[in-house]
């Protein structure tokens, strides 16, 4: 286990105990948003309509049964975010989770993770991209990229299904 986090760290340009395995994709985004609210003290979640019921489920489940608000980011007619609305959003309110897929799974468009990490960090928000559909396909490169979270899949890459994993920034502390 500990030489496949290894692996996996150095892939992301991480350090081992950054990445946290789990029993796939959709435990690692529950565990990204409710660690969030529940050990980071994040009150707003910005998310889009087109994400995975992973993201949407949890966030809904946190609103309902937190003191967080859910934010929706304007999607453009090609069903790419609109970072302009996204700026916008960021600039007001609570501290605030951004949780936006890397590539959808239905649409194919991508997310200019870069774009949007210093955006968030422009504005000291946490940032989530679930990079379930991109992992193993694009350099995914943590530093580079400002991510405080990031969620994959082990089977979307020739791993073994029922196997996924979470990436936390060092920075933060949070409680599996």
């Amino acid at each position: 286990i500990e030489k496949a986090r290894r692996t996996v760290a150095s892939h992301l340009n991480a350090s081992p105990a950054e990445v946290f395995f789990t029993s796939g994709g959709t435990e690692a985004d529950n565990m990204a948003i409710l660690c969030s609210i529940r050990d980071l003290g994040v009150k707003r979640i910005i998310t889009s309509k087109v994400e995975h019921h992973a993201v949407l489920h949890t966030a809904e489940i946190a609103e309902a049964e937190n003191d967080v608000v859910v934010s929706y980011v304007s999607l453009k007619p090609n069903g790419h975010v609109d970072v302009e609305h996204l700026e916008r959003l960021l600039s007001e309110g609570p501290k605030t989770l951004v949780s936006l897929m890397h590539a959808n799974n239905e649409i194919g468009n991508v997310l200019p993770l870069k774009e949007v990490g210093e955006l968030c960090k422009k504005d000291n928000a946490l940032f989530h991209s679930d990079t379930v559909q991109t992992m193993g396909h694009y350099k995914i490169d943590v530093q580079e990229l400002g991510a405080d979270f990031i969620t994959c899949a082990a089977h979307k890459f020739h791993g073994p299904k029922g196997v996924g994993f979470l990436y936390v920034n060092k920075k933060h502390s949070v409680t599996p």
